[in-house]
């Protein structure tokens, strides 16, 4: 310990020449750049490696996810390595540092925990393959598509723009939109003294052109369920169409559309809110 104050005071002291800071500064300016190119090299080797290598071949997302990890070990590794490095030039003693670190290593240690956490929570949450850079989830009170996985956040970007850092370790339960097909619930109200099986009918005929002419997004043909409920001024008809991942929300704005343009052109009413007024005379 007195070896690293002596170390520290002959650095500062005035007796050392100028030429020794600018020698001192230029190695530290040198470590800096290099290690910061080492770092650009290596995320450019791990994009490589995911991307072109045939060992490593796997989906967009996975690669994007593990390309993500990988580039946040290295760039914490480079940093422990830059300041082992600059504190060797200003000639203080390393060990005599992680001697004294490991004395406030047990008070430190109660802190650390919720980094180790979300660093373990990091490697379970990427090997378990629960979600990936690209997938559109809900963590909590956050929804958006992934953006990166870290060793110790997440980052969520909701639909307004929204960034959500959410520490791993804090993640509870995930609800993953972009796994597995999606499903599309239209509701369509007509009148009362429309025919509900001519509607029926008319929803069916434009499900399957629709599906004839979607096939792409649309996973099998779209059913129409039935009546599911009673307005104020309508009746309620369902139809589903299940659809690959992620589509369902402009399938349902397409086929409203459709639906419309059909009902019309069938004459077949679709209801706006009505109020019947009942005026009371005196000779009633």
């Amino acid at each position: 310990m007195d070896r690293l104050k002596t170390q520290i005071l002959n650095f500062l002291d005035g007796t050392n020449s100028i030429n020794v800071y600018l020698s001192a500064a230029s190695k530290i300016l040198f470590i800096i750049i290099f290690w910061r190119i080492i770092n650009v090299l290596l995320n450019k080797v791990i994009n490589n490696i995911f991307r072109f290598s045939p060992k490593f071949k796997m989906d967009d997302k996975k690669s994007n996810t593990l390309s993500s990890l990988m580039k946040s070990i290295v760039r914490y590794t480079i940093y422990i390595i830059m300041a082992i490095s600059i504190l060797n030039v200003m000639d203080i003693p390393t060990q005599s540092i992680l001697a004294a670190a490991g004395l406030g290593g047990l008070a430190l240690g109660f802190g650390a925990q919720n980094l180790v956490k979300d660093v373990i929570s990091g490697f379970f949450i990427l090997f378990e393959d629960q979600y990936a850079v690209g997938d559109y989830v809900t963590i909590g009170s956050a929804t958006g598509d992934v953006e990166d996985i870290g060793l110790r956040i997440t980052k969520i970007r909701s639909f307004n723009g929204d960034l959500h850092i959410i520490p791993n370790g804090e993640i509870k339960t995930v609800i993953n939109h972009s796994r597995g097909n999606s499903l599309a619930i239209i509701d369509i109200g007509i009148s009362y003294e429309a025919d509900i099986d001519k509607a029926i009918k008319v929803l069916n005929e434009v499900g399957e052109r629709y599906y004839e002419n979607n096939k792409q997004r649309v996973v099998e043909s779209p059913s129409v369920l039935g009546i599911t409920g009673f307005g104020d001024s309508d009746v309620r008809i369902r139809m589903i169409v299940r659809t690959v991942s992620l589509k369902h929300w402009s399938v349902e704005r397409e086929i409203r559309k459709e639906v419309k343009e059909a009902f019309i052109k069938e004459n077949i009413e679709i209801p706006y809110p009505r109020r019947v007024y009942i005026n009371k005379t005196d000779k009633e």
